[in-house]
């Protein structure tokens, strides 16, 4: 069939591979955004809370100490893991001494504790992170990405064991992971260190055991109602101390998936879950509706030109579903075709034009990411979920292209369809 209309063909072909590349680049971009991906292979688990409702409904930071976050959320049951962290977005810019001795650099930077690198799991190529005994002793220790350490010492050069300098002052290199990704947002950065290391705080106007932390969760599938009913407890406890100023920490707590939506825009701000995946299905259907609309011209076209072989076929026994089937299999097979074509298409135009395209469907809150060309990762390409992903696309195609003007066609009597030919 496809040798005798080559030009039907390859026109079905391209239009398909058209509509599946564009739908399927929208739909690569946002399993990046949202899928469990290394180091962030925790993010269907995860919970947050950065900052607590106060008594006259005031948003008010996550007003946690370090003695809070030991004595009442590290306690906690429920949660497979749990996190704190220090912003760094009021503390100014960080810079690093490059291997001249000279000249600077701006890093990223995060402030946290040893839970870090069990809640997100870093590829470490020297090494290790660093331990609970140096955090408890203050000790001047870090953890660089390989692009740090190449900047540093070469590309033949070893990191552990040597020192880094920042904001003036060294600390010893623990440990070297792999580059991550701008895409993991969360955990991206160049150099992690631990909030308690001596003077690093200090020299900013700012004492760790009083900061406010903000804290990440890990919770269970299935166990979120149990973490809600113990959190609530951590609730009683802290207002129990903090009577002046009671709060509310179970109304701020969101998802990773709820961060993801507020920072999409506002008509996901307010929306749960379940409507934001109905938004995501039907803004997938209208995407190929129109050139469903286009391929089922070229196959009701087609259908009136086959008509008196099918009313041939119709008058020796053969039944309506028999037919609808053959067409709607022949024109599965060609949008399977130019859906695999579609698929490549888009990871191409994903990896060529990843330097701008993620900034146009990405909000980063990471400021010292923007103009980073992000790092895509064989996993974020070669999922099953996306493969099943285009196969769906591909059917849902067909169904709406070819299903229709099939039967349409096919319910027309056997005389009439014998007559459409002379």
């Amino acid at each position: 069939m496809m040798r005798e209309e080559k030009l039907y063909s390859a026109m079905y072909i391209c239009g398909t591979a058209l509509a599946i590349a564009f739908t399927m680049l929208i739909a690569e971009v946002y399993y990046i955004k949202v899928a469990d991906i290394a180091p962030e292979v925790n993010r269907s688990k995860t919970y947050y809370l950065e900052f607590m409702w106060g008594s006259n409904d005031d948003i008010l930071p996550a007003d946690i100490t370090q003695e809070d976050f030991e004595t009442l959320f590290l306690k906690m049951k429920t949660p497979e893991c749990v996190k704190a962290e220090i912003s760094t977005w009021m503390l100014g810019d960080w810079y690093m001494k490059l291997a001249d001795g000279v000249h600077d650099r701006s890093v990223v930077v995060k402030l946290t504790e040893p839970n870090y690198f069990r809640f997100y799991q870093f590829s470490f190529t020297e090494g290790a992170p660093f331990t609970q005994d140096d955090f408890d002793n203050e000790r001047r220790v870090a953890v660089i990405t390989e692009e740090v350490r190449e900047q540093l010492f070469g590309k033949e050069g070893k990191g552990v064991g040597k020192t880094v300098r920042v904001e003036n002052r060294d600390y010893r290199i623990s440990g070297v992971v792999e580059t991550p990704s701008m895409l993991a947002e969360r955990c991206c950065a160049d150099i992690w260190f631990p909030y308690s290391a001596d003077s690093l705080l200090v020299d900013k106007g700012r004492d760790y055991r009083t900061e406010k932390h903000e804290l990440s969760f890990c919770i269970p599938a299935g166990k979120l109602e149990a973490f809600k009913q113990e959190l609530k407890e951590v609730e009683a406890r802290y207002n129990a101390v903090h009577k002046d100023n009671p709060v509310d920490m179970l109304s701020p707590l969101g998802s990773y998936y709820n961060d993801v939506w507020n920072n999409t825009g506002e008509v996901f701000s307010t929306r749960s879950d379940k409507e934001h995946w109905s938004y995501i299905i039907i803004a997938i259907f209208m995407l190929l509706f129109v050139p469903a609309l286009n391929l089922s011209g070229m196959v009701a076209s087609r259908m009136e030109r086959r008509l008196p072989e099918m009313a041939i076929r119709k008058a020796f026994g053969a039944k309506r579903r028999t037919l609808l089937g053959q067409v709607v299999t022949e024109n599965l097979t060609l949008t399977l075709i130019g859906g695999f074509f579609g698929l490549c298409l888009a990871w191409v135009a994903l990896y060529v034009c990843r330097s701008w395209v993620f900034y146009i469907f990405f909000s980063f809150t990471n400021w010292g990411l923007y103009g980073r060309v992000p790092i895509i990762e064989g996993e974020m390409f070669f999922a099953p979920i996306i493969f099943l992903i285009a196969l769906l696309i591909c059917t849902l195609l067909n169904v709406l292209a070819a299903a229709l003007p099939a039967w349409l066609s096919l319910r027309k009597p056997i005389v009439e369809s014998m007559m459409t030919k002379k």
